[in-house]
């Protein structure tokens, strides 16, 4: 592969000194002291032409953005002879956010914010393609449970269980409670105005925020898209939520901090609600064991199935209080 990287790299216009390889992506050091990243790039040319469209709209207004690097030819894109597509694009030194500090973590909310204020002023419209609706999270629920239930028939069907799938079991209509449940609740929501959607993040993440010597800067946007801006906030939410034991002051924190900068709609809270009440986490394992080889204890599913239990009290104390304070 290092072969094929130095081949790739001969496309652009600098001469690399040193390679390293990172997660997923190639560190490239150049003679003149420049760095930048090379990575797979998942879609066609003209949403790599309209990325970089993007990101230079987001430097314009004062957003530090990552900025892509066109090939000798003028490409935004290299396709490689097995119709790999390649991109390369400026690197940032700098540490990622740090999960386990607290301010970390609230700028990492607060930057957010300023982000989906800033993607306002975006003119150009996606295609259907990058654009989720209003309906696009209940027909994503209504996928998920189906697929729950397809692990719970397939479970029962079988004569011999592991330790993993028993306990799944058991935990089964809990769970599935939650999902009927915050289906319900998403259904019986008033249509949100268009005030709410906007050029989101689309893996808003610890990982894709960096703190460098420019201040917070956000990084790869290979997944932006049009979806409710609350989608952004509810993704890292859940995940800082759940590494924090769904910690109320904490969580209560976030948004409050996300709140200073972009004020919240009682629509988003609501939704905010509603997604942190579906068992998201229950049906990953679900699908992980499902689409991994079953005839396998998997000992990592089992270990995520006893962590969720482990979660369960807090976080059910944490959507009680969650779900009065949007109601208020």
């Amino acid at each position: 592969m290092y072969n094929r990287t130095e081949i790739i790299l001969e496309a652009y216009p600098y001469e690399f000194t040193d390679i390293t390889k990172g997660r997923g992506v190639y560190f490239c050091h150049g003679k003149d002291g420049s760095k930048k990243i090379l990575k797979e790039f998942s879609g066609s040319a003209a949403k790599a032409e309209l990325l970089e469209r993007f990101l230079c709209y987001l430097n314009e207004r004062g957003c530090t953005a990552e900025q892509i690097v066109r090939t000798k030819e003028g490409e935004a894109l290299f396709t490689d002879i097995d119709e790999t597509k390649y991109y390369m694009r400026t690197w940032f030194d700098g540490r990622e956010c740090d999960t386990r500090n607290r301010e970390d973590i609230l700028c990492a909310v607060r930057k957010l914010a300023q982000f989906h204020i800033d993607t306002a002023g975006f003119q150009e419209e996606l295609p259907a393609v990058m654009c989720k609706d209003a309906e696009y999270l209940g027909r994503e629920y209504a996928r998920h449970t189906r697929e729950l239930h397809k692990v719970r028939n397939y479970i029962k069907a079988k004569k011999k269980r592991n330790e993993f799938e028993t306990d799944f079991l058991n935990e089964y209509d809990y769970y599935i409670a939650q999902a009927d449940e915050a289906a319900g609740r998403l259904s019986d929501t008033q249509e949100p105005s268009g005030q709410f959607f906007g050029i989101c993040h689309g893996d808003y993440s610890q990982h894709n925020l960096l703190f460098t010597a420019k201040g917070p800067v956000i990084i790869n946007y290979e997944r932006f898209c049009q979806d409710a801006y609350i989608s952004d906030f509810a993704h890292f939410f859940r995940k800082i939520m759940e590494k924090h034991n769904w910690n109320t002051g904490l969580g209560m924190d976030m948004i409050h901090a996300y709140d200073k900068v972009r004020g919240f709609g009682g629509w988003e809270l609501r939704q905010l609600s509603i997604r942190m009440s579906y068992p998201e986490k229950f049906w990953k394992v679900a699908n992980h064991y499902f689409n991994s080889k079953k005839s396998w204890a998997n000992n990592r599913d089992g270990e995520k199935l006893a962590k969720i239990r482990a979660q369960e009290q807090e976080r059910a104390e944490f959507l009680k209080i969650l779900y009065y304070f949007v109601q208020g």
